[in-house]
């Protein structure tokens, strides 16, 4: 049975409410962040909705619907922000649209809200002890036990694998042969109680600053009742690394037969201008007030889920 509209949207109402008084007794100033841009992101994985931006004398530019709010984010630490956070739309292609076509994922639609917050002078401890006591604050009905803390390379090895050799099938990347042995093997055994995961592989370390001793990126995620909920880091802040990680993501995605977008140079400009340490969080709001309320598909807690919108 479809639930209220109404309750729906109070319970948003309360979950970005809950937000916005959290960030601001911290500290930090809420920003706007542009939508449509040239370099939505590199991440291979990703397909950003493409579209054209079209001036009065018929001027085209080809521009992407942002999968998130990062590379502004960042920009914006570089340009001398130290406390900041963001509600926003963000988009990614080629999502199911949920339990409305009878076999979609009840956890993803191609419209979405995402919260990113960022700090300068902290790393993803931190950040993890934040995300805590935010997610606890919209969420009361969690358990008030402190969320637990697991590398993956034990998570690996607690479900006998060796996250240094895993089975690679055909022309598997590392990234291929990582996701399918963490969706098959890791994820459903994670339990109910929230966890997070932490020190992921190198070739996973996507945006984020090495360990200590070089071996993982400093990138977390949480998981509550086996839902992913947020992805978090260290920020890699070494201009001449970020450019090699970009390019190397470039090919990936031309390798896969993908649009590869411009690098954002005005990011790796801003970038040395950033502390180190610095962490950022893109936690995903439909999921939190998922977990907050309950609800067990992404539909019952929009206004306008694409199942509906698109058939």
């Amino acid at each position: 049975m479809a639930r209220d509209i109404q309750m729906i949207a109070k319970e948003r109402e309360i979950v970005n409410n809950t937000i916005r008084s959290f960030f601001s007794s911290r500290g930090y100033i809420e920003v706007e962040t542009p939508i449509v841009v040239r370099s939505p992101g590199m991440e291979p994985n990703l397909v950003p909705f493409e579209t054209t931006v079209i001036e009065p004398d018929k001027t085209c530019h080809a521009v992407a619907l942002i999968t998130s709010p990062e590379y502004s984010m960042k920009k914006l630490l570089g340009l001398g922000m130290d406390k900041i956070f963001t509600l926003t739309k963000v988009f990614r292609n080629e999502e199911e649209l949920g339990l409305s076509t009878g076999s979609g994922s009840s956890t993803h639609n191609p419209e979405f809200t995402m919260l990113e917050w960022y700090q300068q002078g902290a790393d993803y401890q931190t950040c993890m002890d934040e995300t805590e006591a935010l997610v606890k604050a919209v969420c009361p009905n969690l358990p008030p036990d402190p969320f637990r803390r697991i590398r993956i390379v034990d998570l690996f090895a607690q479900a006998g694998l060796d996250l240094e050799h895993l089975e690679h099938v055909g022309d598997d990347t590392d990234s291929d042969a990582f996701h399918r042995s963490f969706l098959n093997k890791i994820e459903p055994n994670l339990g109910v109680d929230p966890v997070f995961v932490y020190d992921y592989p190198i070739y996973q370390a996507s945006l984020s600053r090495l360990t200590a001793d070089g071996k993982y990126g400093e990138r977390f995620e949480l998981y509550v009742d086996g839902l992913e909920l947020c992805n978090a880091f260290t920020e890699l802040t070494d201009v001449d690394e970020q450019r090699r990680r970009f390019i190397e993501e470039a090919e990936e995605r031309r390798a896969l037969g993908k649009t590869v977008f411009p690098l954002d140079e005005e990011l790796l400009r801003l970038l040395p201008n950033i502390q180190n340490p610095s962490y950022g969080n893109a936690l995903g709001i439909d999921r939190l007030h998922m977990i907050a309320f309950g609800a067990k598909s992404i539909e019952d807690v929009m206004l306008f889920p694409a199942g509906k919108l698109f058939l």
